[in-house]
């Protein structure tokens, strides 16, 4: 059996793991710039790129009912903040679309080589094996972003109802911060010992939909 590391033991109890400097300046700088060359060869006219909503209700309407959502897992695509389209559905005229953008996913690990090369790089790895993982498998990623005066609430919820693991949940998100993240501006919040509570809800596809195809 493994031995139980600081750092280990912290993420059993507590269910999150606090690193700071995980990443250094340079792969920050790197990944946003790539983010931003990304964005720039996007043309929201071509894509109805949909709202991307953590509330219950849109959840069902918006995710659970989007081929371009569930078909992103190896490739890249673009979700609207809500209140960044209009009537037609279409990005708003008057909002540059860098502005517009909730978050990039779920495949860049996959299809890009700058996202790919930090997901996959040493530090990552070895800090999945440290936390006890055993045969990973990276099955999204994600560029979250926290647009000013747009977009909706980032409600409290429990990863593992979406990526769900039997015969025992499994999932292990990580989250890099690449601007410093505080109160005012959009940080993550985690509830010691809630890993330990039961899955509340979960979010399962429908096999009809997909048979018909």
């Amino acid at each position: 059996e493994a031995t139980t590391t600081p750092r280990r033991a912290a993420f059993e109890r507590d269910g999150f793991l606090l690193l700071r400097g995980f990443a250094s300046r340079e792969e920050c700088a790197g990944m946003k710039q790539r983010m931003q060359d990304l964005i720039a060869q996007w043309d929201p006219e071509k894509t109805l790129a949909p709202v991307f909503a953590t509330d219950e209700k849109e959840q069902l309407k918006h995710q659970a009912s989007s081929d371009y959502f569930l078909d992103s897992a190896d490739r890249i695509h673009f979700f609207l903040e809500a209140g960044a389209t209009g009537e037609d559905g279409k990005l708003k005229k008057d909002l540059p679309k860098a502005s517009a953008l909730n978050k990039v996913g779920h495949g860049l690990h996959v299809v890009d080589e700058t996202f790919k090369a930090y997901s996959h790089s040493d530090k990552v790895t070895s800090l999945v094996a440290d936390l006890g993982w055993r045969d990973p498998v990276l099955p999204q990623s994600m560029y979250i972003f926290k647009q000013p005066k747009i977009g909706g609430e980032v409600t409290s919820h429990q990863d593992s109802c979406f990526l769900h693991t039997t015969p025992r949940p499994t999932c292990l998100g990580l989250w890099l911060s690449l601007d410093h993240a505080t109160l005012e501006n959009g940080c993550l919040w985690a509830r010691p010992g809630s890993h330990l509570e039961p899955i509340r809800r979960l979010f399962v596809r429908n096999p009809e939909h997909f048979e018909k195809r």
